[in-house]
Formats: structure tokens, C-alpha cells, sequence
């Protein structure tokens, strides 16, 4: 066995959205630095992050493994965690990383962890709105069990410090077990530049779909943008899978409004086919109610996209002034914020030079991946201390 360090990257539970894309870009960066790194990998993927590393090539010290179904789920993840606890042994381990948790893993080695879920660090009024009663308590629920699941975690990393300090409250613990790590775009996304066609204007909405991202909120927006600005061609474009739920609903609910032709999914899109999506809009669209940090956000500021965004704290946080803001419940606000973003150009071009000066203020995604890596080496050397 190497003398090297025997690091355990946990990608397991990385199923959709924008902890897929960090955990791609951590892996990519990882095993194309390994020799410099200095360590000997193991690494566990979810279907999804793995679909996206597979083809990452054979190299002394690194092996990656397919884990599915996520050991996130309570009684059918329990032989992916028996599995992941027997390659942990196997490979001797002494430390385990897991890029988003709760891991639901009880380790005798120490865990470090992301955690990326605003329902346990940064609740709000409004989050749990489109959810129903039943949903509503699940996702309380959920909330604390995850509260309960992290608490053997040595320490953190969060991507804001609204963040921090929502987590720290929330276990009490200190705020320095918890290291802030701003987000960054892939380095796998890679910036179409050019201008939006010509024509319809396409309103982007890029989210995997959860119920605080607000998806059922297009359809009183659609209407408003009809209703007030009865000349204005637009559709939404979201990237839901055709095959699931939500956008079956979604889109039954549009052709019950005979807005049909207003809205229609791109599908899922892994982080290489993202990039088109922005060059093929005019605006982007976040109505999230919750969130810790969005890379949507700066993906449409590389992407030279105005954003139009929920005016909630989290929001505030990550885009300052280079958005434009609407009420998170007034249809009308949105349509009209929508509206102004899509026609008026001075206000575009206002919004577009000050999303690239944002994103410019931002870390690149090496910049925070060698940052994780300075992160889990702290822990090697507390844990041999």
C-alpha cells in the first residue's frame, strides 16, 4: 500500500441539479492533478456524476465507482451504504470527503462535508408554498433528519456565509467547523458567446426540479405576460426530462390554459450541453423561493444573459446589482421585470455588463476545487495531529 494519503471522495448522493455539476468538476479536477494532489483516490458516484466521469482515464491511485440507488434513501440505500462501508474498509481509508451530504454514512474516520440544503440552513416564509400539506411536513421532516445526520461531520464547507451562520445556529457549532467556499461555473461550461436569435424570446428557467424552484409559478406568469403585454411572443424553456412527472404536469397545465405553445423542456442537460442553452435565450429566469447559492446565477452572467430573480436575501447575496428583482408572489412583478428585461435595451446592456463584472468577482472553479483540496489536506493534518 502507497504511503500516500487514502482519501474517500463521497459523490454518492450528488443526484440533480447544481451538486451534480460540483461534484463533475471536483472529480475532473481531482484525477487531472492527482500526482501533484499528492493522494490515493477512491471515489463513489452517483449514476448521474458518474455518467460524466466515466471516461476520465485508468491512472496509479484512482478508481471510481458506480453507487446506485443513493444511499440518501432510507431503506433502499441501505446496501449502497453496506457497499460504500466495505470499500472504505477495503481501501484503509483515512478520510472520507463527501462533496454534498448528509452521507447517512457512520464512519470511524473523520468526515468532512459539504452541505448545500437552505431548508435546514436558511428557511424562509416562503419556501414551502407550493408544497401541500403532506409535502410540507416531509419536507420538515426531511429537514431534521438530515440535522440529526450530519452531526458526526468533523467539519463543513458552504458556498455563502448566510450559509454559515444558518448552519451553525442550526447544530451549534461554532462558525469556524465551517469554511465558506463560494460556488463557481464548471469548468466543463464552457461560454457560447453571441447574440440571442432572432424572434420569439425565450425565457430561460434552468433547474432541476424541486418544489421551492418554482416551476408552478411559469404558468401565473405566462398568464400575466399575456394578459399586460398581449404583443409579446415569448415561451419558457425549462430542462425538465420529457419522461417525468413534473413536466408532464407542467405541461398539461399550460395546454389547460391554452398556453400551450408558451412553454416547452430542453430535457435534462449534463454541464457540457448547458452552455447552448443560455446562447439560445434572451433572459434567465431564477423565481426560486429557496436556495444557498445557485450557479445559475453566474452561468448567465458568463453567459452575457440579463437575470430576472426572486427578491429574496439569497438571491441579493450571490448578484448584487446585477439583477433585476421581482416580488417572489406577484405574478405581474415577474411579467413585468420579464417584460423590461427582454425589451428594453439599455437595460439589458446595464444588465449584462454588470453580471460580468460580478461573475469576474467571483472565484474561478479551480480557484475553489484547489480550495477543497487545501480544505481536506487541513483535515489530514488535524487528524494526525
Amino acid at each position: 500500500m502507497s504511503s500516500r494519503p487514502r482519501i474517500f471522495l463521497n459523490a454518492s448522493t450528488c443526484v440533480v441539479g447544481g451538486g451534480v455539476q460540483v461534484a463533475v468538476g471536483f472529480l475532473h479536477h481531482v484525477h487531472h492533478r492527482l500526482e501533484e494532489i499528492g493522494w490515493e483516490v477512491v471515489a463513489v458516484a452517483s449514476p448521474q456524476v458518474y455518467e460524466q466521469c466515466k471516461t476520465l482515464p485508468d491512472r496509479p491511485g484512482w478508481r471510481l465507482e458506480r453507487i446506485t440507488p443513493s444511499p440518501a434513501s432510507v431503506l433502499g440505500g441501505r446496501g449502497s451504504r453496506r457497499r460504500i462501508h466495505g470499500l472504505i474498509a477495503e481501501f484503509k481509508a483515512q478520510m472520507c470527503f463527501t462533496i454534498f451530504g448528509p452521507s447517512y454514512l457512520w464512519l470511524d474516520i473523520p468526515e468532512l462535508s459539504g452541505f448545500a440544503d437552505p431548508s435546514v440552513t436558511n428557511p424562509n416564509q416562503y419556501y414551502l408554498r407550493n408544497h401541500s400539506s403532506g409535502q410540507k411536513l416531509s419536507t420538515l421532516f426531511k429537514a431534521w433528519v438530515k440535522t440529526l445526520a450530519v452531526r458526526r461531520v468533523s467539519r463543513f464547507w458552504v458556498e455563502t456565509a448566510t450559509a454559515r451562520a444558518g448552519l451553525a445556529h442550526r447544530l451549534g457549532i461554532a462558525p469556524e467547523m465551517i469554511d465558506v467556499i463560494p460556488n463557481a461555473v464548471n469548468p466543463l461550461f464552457v461560454p457560447l458567446p453571441g447574440p440571442p436569435p432572432v424572434g420569439r424570446v425565450r425565457i430561460l428557467h434552468l433547474s432541476a426540479y424541486y418544489p421551492h424552484k418554482n416551476h408552478a409559478f411559469l404558468l401565473p406568469v405566462a398568464q400575466s405576460l399575456r394578459r399586460l403585454h398581449p404583443e409579446f411572443d415569448f415561451e419558457f424553456v425549462v430542462t425538465l426530462p420529457h419522461d417525468g412527472y413534473p413536466w408532464k404536469e407542467l405541461s398539461s397545465r399550460f395546454a389547460e390554459a391554452r398556453l400551450a405553445e408558451r412553454i416547452r423542456t430542453l430535457g435534462y442537460l449534463e454541464v457540457k450541453n448547458c452552455p447552448a442553452a443560455y446562447r439560445d435565450s434572451h433572459v434567465v429566469f431564477h423565481p426560486s423561493l429557496l436556495e444557498v447559492f445557485s450557479a445559475t446565477y453566474l452561468e448567465a452572467f458568463a453567459a452575457g444573459r440579463p437575470v430576472v430573480a426572486s427578491d429574496l436575501d439569497f438571491a441579493h447575496e450571490v448578484c448584487g446589482d446585477a439583477a433585476s428583482y421581482f416580488d417572489p408572489i406577484s405574478a405581474d412583478a415577474a411579467a413585468h421585470a420579464l417584460f423590461h428585461a427582454s425589451t428594453d435595451a439599455e437595460s439589458r446592456c446595464t444588465l449584462i455588463s454588470k453580471g460580468l463584472a460580478r461573475y469576474a468577482a467571483f472565484p474561478m472553479a479551480g480557484d475553489k476545487n484547489h480550495r477543497l483540496v487545501a480544505m481536506i489536506n487541513r483535515g489530514l493534518t488535524q487528524a494526525a495531529s
